[in-house]
């Protein structure tokens, strides 16, 4: 099983390569430092489900699991448990 920590860090290289946002922490907030708005926020939601094979349903999605890399790390984890529990 991939840690959490190793997520992040995938995370943080995924947005780096796909989005041109080089984050230098996991804990940074995302919104208030200007990285995501509606539209890179899209573009997140579809690198995050092609690179990590999940489909993320928008209505049950809380913002505040995409405010730091670390938290969209939780998320991707906690979508992946429940990919494997299917």
């Amino acid at each position: 099983m991939v840690s959490e920590e190793d997520l992040a860090r995938e995370v943080q290289a995924l947005l780096e390569r796909k989005l041109a946002a080089e984050v230098e922490s996991v804990d940074a907030d995302l919104l208030e430092a200007g990285f995501l708005n509606s539209l890179t926020l899209v573009e997140l939601l579809w690198q995050l489900e092609e690179h990590f094979g999940f489909r993320v349903v928008v209505e049950e999605l809380d913002i505040e699991n995409l405010r730091s890399v670390r938290s969209i790390a939780r998320l991707v984890a906690g979508l992946k448990r429940a990919c494997a529990a299917v």
